[in-house]
């Protein structure tokens, strides 16, 4: 069974092609459907603004694994191989849970600490787990990284103050207008980010704030707590951003709303007014061609990365402590997943003394049918008892071993010494004898 992880994020991937990978909540069914029959037998889907990810568990070879992955994302999101697989990011076993581990405590987000990513993996595993497509494994390892997420929280001080990248966009807008109570604020979009932006704009000073949304209720709701007013969708794309000095555009649009040649008469009606426009959508809500325009101003979520390469230097002793929680939990969860690998194994081993036992009974039955019924039980009872005590050292030294504990990688015949706790160096060599003729004992009791 082999664990892997294969994605592409904002480390690695510039937003143009990052943004033709996204998988809206909506399109994920139809991910997972076309997942089936591809030999994998548990995988999760991450997707979020700055990052799509796949983690996956099969009996499969890694390069078999890597690439049906491969395939897939570049079926599915009809982007040739050739296009992407350069910015891929393969992770297998270790590497894949420490990842995930970094993911949930923020560590590996483009703003240090954000908030939102902990939803996002409870998100993802929950739809995972609605389609089937998370079992034992996967499940667990999420739960992990689940707790690790909540434990950078409660533990240090990096979630503190809530940054995220809706407060990366307000520093930005900051240092557009120094006095943000003579600002014009139109808002696209009424989602989670947008709320936060919004939020962090009211608390920096400003008073004039508009929501608009395609659920006009939702806009309406949204203002009402933020004490500014509400918009309909298409009258803000006109009316609105002819009034505004800032627009922030955070919709779930699948493509850009607004373009150069619905901008340009705007910009017309503001006679030479600058119009900047924060995108912190993806995919984005503004074709970047609108940057041609004179007097407008865009910028996109990757244009954020000062204000969060700044913050991220607030926090670093913060950082560390958070990795520490992250290594720990990352070990947990090998120690788990590792002694699971074993588990064949031992019943294999279980399996075939069993075998043993009962074929030397059936062939010596005949030999003891003048025993009493009780005899007979106490012969089955002794004859069980002593393949269990073979198995037992076997099976500790294979826990062990499973579990990433010291083991010894010598020749058979010393290795055939060590699992049988026969050699001298042995921990468990001559280890509570009282155990060991336990199945004796109560053999002789029966009698």
């Amino acid at each position: 069974m082999i664990l892997a992880q294969i994605g592409l994020s904002h480390h690695t991937t510039p937003i143009d092609l990052r943004e033709r990978f996204n998988c809206a909540e909506t399109v994920l069914t139809e991910a997972y459907h076309a997942l089936h029959g591809l030999g994998v037998q548990e995988v999760v889907i991450v997707s979020t603004c700055n990052r799509v990810e796949l983690y996956a568990c099969a009996e499969l070879t890694e390069e078999s694994l890597r690439r049906t992955l491969v395939r897939f994302l570049s079926q599915f999101h009809h982007v040739p191989e050739r296009e992407f697989d350069q910015h891929l990011q393969w992770r297998v076993d270790q590497e894949a849970v420490a990842h995930l581990m970094r993911v949930a405590a923020s560590l590996d987000s483009l703003v240090l600490g954000e908030a939102q990513i902990l939803g996002q993996v409870r998100n993802s595993l929950r739809l995972a787990q609605d389609r089937g497509h998370a079992g034992l494994t996967l499940t667990r390892l999420f739960e992990q990284a689940l707790h690790t997420g909540k434990r950078v929280q409660t533990e240090t001080g990096l979630g503190r103050g809530r940054y995220s990248v809706g407060h990366a966009a307000v520093e930005m807008a900051g240092r557009i207008f120094d006095d943000f109570s003579r600002a014009k604020i139109l808002i696209l979009g009424a989602g989670k980010m947008s709320e936060v932006t919004a939020r962090h704009l009211v608390e920096k000073g400003v008073k004039w704030v508009v929501v608009a949304n395609r659920t006009y209720q939702r806009a309406v709701d949204l203002a009402i707590q933020l004490g500014g007013s509400a918009m309909a969708f298409d009258d803000a794309i006109n009316g609105g951003m002819a009034d505004a000095d800032i627009v922030i555009a955070s919709t779930s649009a699948p493509h850009a709303i607004i373009h150069r040649g619905n901008l340009q008469p705007i910009m017309r009606r503001r006679r030479g007014k600058p119009l900047f426009i924060i995108d912190i959508a993806i995919p984005r809500d503004v074709d970047p061609n609108v940057n041609a325009l004179e007097n407008v101003f865009l910028y996109n979520v990757d244009d954020l990365q000062q204000c969060v390469n700044e913050d991220a230097m607030r926090r670093a002793g913060e950082a560390d402590a958070a990795r520490l929680i992250a290594e720990e939990e990352t070990l947990a969860f090998l120690s788990w997943f590792r002694a699971r690998q074993a588990t064949p194994t031992i019943a294999q081993l279980k399996s075939h003394l069993d075998d043993i036992r009962e074929e030397y009974l059936r062939i010596f039955g005949p030999r003891l049918a003048h025993l009493s019924a009780k005899d007979r039980q106490t012969i089955e009872t002794m004859a069980q008892s002593m393949m269990d005590q073979v198995a037992r050292q076997p099976i500790q030294k294979l826990k062990r071993d499973a579990s990433g504990e010291p083991t010894v990688p010598i020749s058979l015949a010393a290795a055939t010494l060590h699992l049988f706790g026969l050699d001298a160096n042995s921990e468990d060599a001559g280890e509570n004898p009282d155990a060991n003729s336990a199945g004796v004992h109560t053999a002789r009791e029966s009698a």
